[in-house]
C-alpha cells in the first residue's frame, strides 16, 4: 500500500489566515505530473496542529478528489484516544485510505511503551482504515520506544510507520524487528538513500513539496538499481531538505513551495513568515536540486 515518495502537503492560507482550498487543489493538480506514490494531508508540515476539524475534513476531501487513484494518507493523531478515534473515522468517511497517527505527547512522562501500545491498538480496533504509526520527536519531544513497532506489527490494521527522527540506528532496529509486510517510511530526507538501503519502502518528505521531481527521481533510481544516480540526487537534495526543515521549518518550506511556482502561502499565526534572507538561499538551493534531476 505504502511506497514511493509522498509529499506532506502544505496548507495554504490567505493573508487573513483563512484556508485557501483553491490553492491547495491547484498544488495537487501540479503534483499529478510527477511520479509520486501518494500524499500525506494533515502532517506536521501541513500545520495540522492549527487546523480545526472542519478544515481538516475539507482538506482530506479535496485530496481525495484530486488524488487520481494515489494513496491518501491523513494525519489523525490527537492527544486523547477517543478524539483520535473520532477523527480517524471522519477522515475515512472523507476519503482517506489510511490514517497516520501521531504519538500523544502532552503527558510525555507517562507515555511509556505499554501506554502507547494500548492507545494505538484501541485506535486500530475502532478504525475503518489501516493505521500507521507516526514518530516525529523533533515536534513531540517523545522518542519512539524502539520495541513499539514490533509489538504493534502483529495487529492486522496497524500496517506501518513513518519514522522521522533521522536516526539511522533506530531505523535499522525497527526494520530488523518487524515483518516485511510492515511498511517503514523514512520521514527525514537527508537520510533517504541510506534508509532505502536498510529496507524502507517510502519517503514522506517535506522537500518533495517544493522539489517533487528530483526527490521522486532519487527513489525511482534506487528502485531500478541505479545506486550511483540515487546517491548523486541524495547529495543534491540534502541542502534544500535541511533548509526547509531544520533551518527555516514550515515558513521556509512554504516559501520554497512559492518559489517552485506552486502555492505555499503564509504560515498561520503564531508561526512567523520566513526571514527575508531565506528567499535568495532557498531559490539557489531549489535551482541546484532541480538541475540535478
Amino acid at each position: 500500500m505504502l511506497s514511493g515518495i509522498l509529499p506532506p502537503l502544505v496548507t495554504p492560507f490567505r493573508e487573513d489566515g483563512t484556508l485557501d482550498l483553491a490553492a491547495f487543489e491547484a498544488n495537487l493538480e501540479a503534483y499529478a505530473a510527477h511520479e509520486l506514490g501518494g500524499y500525506l494531508v494533515l502532517g506536521s508540515n501541513g500545520e495540522a496542529g492549527v487546523l480545526d476539524e472542519s478544515e481538516k475534513l475539507a482538506l482530506i476531501g479535496a485530496t481525495r478528489r484530486r488524488a487520481a487513484g494515489r494513496l491518501v494518507l491523513a494525519g489523525t493523531g490527537l492527544e486523547s484516544t477517543a478524539a483520535t478515534i473520532e477523527l480517524t473515522r471522519k477522515a475515512a468517511a472523507a476519503g482517506a485510505d489510511a490514517a497516520l497517527v501521531l504519538t500523544p505527547h502532552y503527558y510525555k512522562a507517562q507515555m511509556r511503551t505499554e501506554v502507547l501500545k494500548r492507545h494505538f491498538e484501541a485506535v486500530a480496533e475502532a478504525s475503518p482504515i489501516p493505521v500507521l504509526l507516526y514518530s516525529v520527536p523533533v515536534f513531540t519531544g517523545l522518542p519512539l520506544p524502539p520495541e513499539l513497532p514490533a509489538a504493534l506489527s502483529a495487529h492486522p490494521r496497524i500496517v506501518g510507520i513513518k519514522e522521522s527522527s533521522g536516526d539511522l540506528g533506530l531505523m535499522g532496529r525497527v526494520l530488523g524487528s518487524v515483518p516485511a509486510s510492515f511498511a517503514v517510511a523514512c520521514g527525514s530526507a537527508p537520510v533517504l538513500f541510506p534508509a532505502l538501503c536498510l529496507g524502507a519502502v517510502a519517503g514522506v518528505l517535506a522537500v518533495a513539496c517544493c522539489a517533487p521531481r528530483p526527490t521522486a527521481a532519487l527513489y525511482h533510481a534506487f528502485r531500478r538499481g541505479d545506486r550511483e544516480t540515487a546517491l548523486r540526487l541524495q547529495r543534491a537534495i540534502t541542502p534544500l531538505a535541511t533548509a526547509v526543515t531544520a533551518t527555516y521549518g514550515v515558513p521556509g518550506l512554504k516559501l520554497a513551495v512559492d518559489l517552485a511556482g506552486l502555492r505555499g502561502g503564509v504560515p498561520r499565526a503564531p508561526l512567523p513568515p520566513a526571514p527575508p534572507g531565506a528567499r535568495a538561499e532557498l531559490a539557489r538551493l531549489l535551482a541546484e536540486a532541480e538541475a540535478a534531476a
